[in-house]
């Protein structure tokens, strides 16, 4: 099977000089490419032509070949076969560390230092910690101002809910404006 093992949507430096995705293919046999496709989360695709990646081996395809714009926050790349069909997708939610890629490690990703056409290695990486399932969230679904924001025009509305039913109920009407 061909995996997208490896990429680095932020590294140190010029975004446009640096990016790379890495494909391998962990089988026995070579797979040919014609007419597979790597997309990524703005909607582009790469097509990558009459390419054949060989048994255990790895492809690098750097962004000046690609055109791909790997986004710094929340990517998802998609790799699919000339009839569509999904074959490999792998995503990240959050912020990439500078220089750091984002590398397959059995069903796993992680952020660590890049190993561009080689096997991905944990060593030398003070983020082991930070290893979350693919497309895990990386951050809380709402920051501390979102939720407060929620919080607010939730009590407004209940707020809006409450004074209608008192206007509209006579008794309560009397009872908190002092009219019928």
């Amino acid at each position: 099977m061909v995996f997208i093992n490896e990429w680095l949507p932020n590294p140190s430096g010029a975004d446009t000089e640096g990016e790379w995705v890495e494909l391998w293919n962990d089988g026995v046999e070579a797979v040919g490419l014609y007419g597979w496709a790597l997309q990524s989360g703005n909607g582009k695709a790469f097509v990558l032509g009459s390419r054949a990646i060989g048994a255990g081996d790895y492809l690098v395809l750097r962004r000046s070949e690609t055109k791909l714009t790997l986004r710094n926050q929340g990517e998802r790349l998609v790799l699919v076969d000339a009839q569509g069909r999904l074959v490999h997708e792998a995503s990240f939610l959050g912020s990439a560390p500078e220089g750091k890629s984002v590398s397959r490690m059995g069903d796993r990703f992680i952020f660590s230092d890049p190993t561009p056409g080689e096997a991905n290695s944990a060593a030398h990486t003070a983020l082991l910690a930070n290893d979350y399932p693919a497309a895990a969230p990386l951050q809380p679904a709402f920051s501390s101002g979102e939720f407060l924001l929620l919080l607010f025009v939730c009590a407004a509305a209940l707020a809006v809910l409450a004074l209608f039913f008192i206007k509209r109920n006579e008794n309560l009407s009397q009872l908190f404006f002092g009219r019928h």
